[in-house]
Parts: C-alpha cells; sequence; structure tokens
C-alpha cells in the first residue's frame, strides 16, 4: 500500500480533489484493524521521503514523508535497506563498495550518475532513489510506543540537496543538520528494497506462450508484503494473531535480545536526508533496524 506525500494530498484536500477527511478516514480504519489485532503493513516510499514535498512547499527539509498511509500511528511502516555489493560500472569495478547492510540510497554513485549519459528525467530518478522516512506532519504527535524512545524524537541529517527558483542543485558543501522533531517517526522496520541488491522476479507477456524473463526488482513496496508474510507465519506458529505490531516491537528493541539490528551508523547510512543516530535504537533512514525473525517469534510467542 502507497501513495502521494502528505504535502501533495494536502494541496489536493485544498483543491477539493481529495476528501476533507481523507486521513481521518484512513487512520480510522487502520485503528479498528489494530483493536481486532490486524497488522498492516504499508511502504515508507522510495524517494526518500526528504525532497519530495519540496516542489509543493517549495523547502527541501527531508520532513515530507513519502506515503500519508504509512504515517498512521495504526500501522508499521516499513523502510529499505541495500545489501553489501561490489558495483560495476562502465566495465570496470568500482572502486566504492558497500561492505554491510546500510540505509537504501545511491548517493555515493552520485558522481557516476552525473557522468553518464542518461536522460535528465532518468539521472532524476536515480539521483532521488532512497527509502523514505522522517516525521510526519498529519499526525504531529508521536504515538505512546515512540515518546521517550531512543532516537524517535531526534534526527541526523545530510542536506545534499538545495532547492530554489523551482529547481534542485547538489549542495557543496553537504550540510549537516541534528536535532529534534515531534510527530510520528517512520519507517518503523526495514528490509532490504535496493533493485541492485533486491529480488529476481520471473515475469511473462500476455499472449507470448508463457516466455518471459527474470527482472531484478525492488522497493519499500515489497517489503511491506514481506513483513505481513511474516506475521502471518508467527501467528500460525503461535496459535493465534499476534496483534498490531508497533507496541510489542517497540518493548522488544529494549529488550536484552531486541530481535533488530539498529542501523546508527552517521556514515555511508544515508536514506539521502536522515542518517544513523550512533548509539540511538531508532534511526529515521531504518527505523528500529532489520529483524532477526526467528528473535521476534520467540519474542511474540512470550
Amino acid at each position: 500500500m502507497g501513495g502521494e506525500n502528505e504535502i501533495a494530498v494536502k494541496e489536493e484536500q485544498q483543491l477539493g480533489i481529495v476528501p476533507k477527511q481523507y486521513f481521518n478516514v484512513l487512520n480510522m480504519l487502520f485503528k479498528q484493524a489494530a483493536v481486532q489485532g490486524i497488522s498492516m503493513f504499508v511502504a515508507a516510499g522510495d524517494n526518500g521521503g526528504a525532497y519530495e514535498g519540496a516542489t509543493q512547499s517549495g523547502v527541501a527539509d527531508g520532513l515530507a514523508v513519502s506515503d500519508p498511509p504509512a504515517t498512521s500511528p495504526y500501522v508499521t511502516s516499513t523502510g529499505g535497506t541495500t545489501l553489501p555489493a561490489t558495483y560495476k560500472l562502465k566495465g570496470k569495478t568500482e572502486p566504492y563498495k558497500v561492505t554491510k547492510e546500510r540505509a537504501w540510497a545511491d548517493e555515493f554513485l552520485y558522481p557516476e550518475i552525473t557522468n553518464s549519459k542518461l536522460s535528465a528525467a532518468l539521472k532524476n530518478q536515480a539521483y532521488f532513489t532512497g527509502g523514505g522516512g522522517g516525521f510526519s506532519k498529519i499526525y504531529n504527535t508521536p504515538p505512546a510506543y515512540q515518546r521517550g524512545f531512543s532516537g524517535a524524537q531526534t534526527f541526523r541529517a545530510e542536506q545534499l540537496w538545495n532547492f530554489s527558483k523551482g529547481k534542485f542543485s547538489l549542495a557543496n558543501p553537504v550540510k549537516t543538520v541534528t536535532g529534534t522533531k515531534q510527530g510520528r517517526n517512520l519507517p518503523d522496520v526495514s528490509a532490504n528494497a535496493d533493485p541492485t541488491t533486491g529480488y529476481q522476479i520471473y515475469m511473462t507477456k500476455p499472449n507470448n506462450g508463457g516466455h518471459g524473463k527474470w527482472v531484478g526488482m525492488g522497493g519499500t513496496s515489497i517489503v511491506a508484503p514481506q513483513m505481513a508474510a511474516s506475521s502471518v507465519l508467527m501467528s500460525q506458529s503461535n496459535g493465534a494473531r499476534v496483534g498490531f505490531w508497533n507496541p510489542a516491537i517497540y518493548k522488544f528493541a529494549q529488550s536484552s535480545d531486541s530481535p533488530f539490528t539498529p542501523l546508527d551508523s552517521a556514515e555511508d547510512n544515508t536514506n539521502l536526508y536522515y542518517t544513523g543516530q550512533p548509539g540511538k535504537l531508532y534511526n529515521q533512514a531504518t527505523g528500529l533496524g532489520t529483524i532477526d525473525f526467528d528473535k521476534l517469534n520467540q519474542q511474540f510467542s512470550k
């Protein structure tokens, strides 16, 4: 499940394109599901969340969340990571290697993208690809499970882009921003979403005799159904619904046997705006981090 960024939807509400009660209705439905013990998983978006709202607001502040359904406090928002890989570009091995799982974004490939022969549209797509994350402007009060949680209302960010007179430009030098911010933080959890390190899916064309080919795909929209499937399997394992994840997983993350690995590095770990916060359990680029599902299942079974 996904959608437009919050700022765009609010403008559409003002124009009468989207009903005034859009957010209230969605949140009511999600809340009803949570009360019934149904877990809902929503992709945090594939454009970093940092700059997507700038064309509407005029400000590239990293606080415009990509997908409004993901901002509800009654859903589990899924962010993206990239896996270790060596990048081969222009027939040679790029010196840069991703040596450990990190937040999904291609900022380390910017020199290659800039010097490539890609069209302007494809360059822009490559520049602004990354896992969504940040603070909701709609739900501007943090939910109970995030209040006082390590890293949830603080942030570290790197301003990679400036936005002025309707145009983006690479920041030089890159500005580091730290501070505090209220509101629903997202994502809650993350998993591999980078198409480069992602998933091979066999795709066929209609009326093609069943012939097709393997295609590499990714995106936080692939992460969300994986989390939903894991929730079903854990419910089956425990003989009952595990229920709405969020209050439980933030509690689990503080335990001595946490099922989460926080991606808290401030270096080489950005979703194009937010980075890790060293020593914090929550980081806006990746939420609580990646999951050890065996441990998570054990925690839910207690």
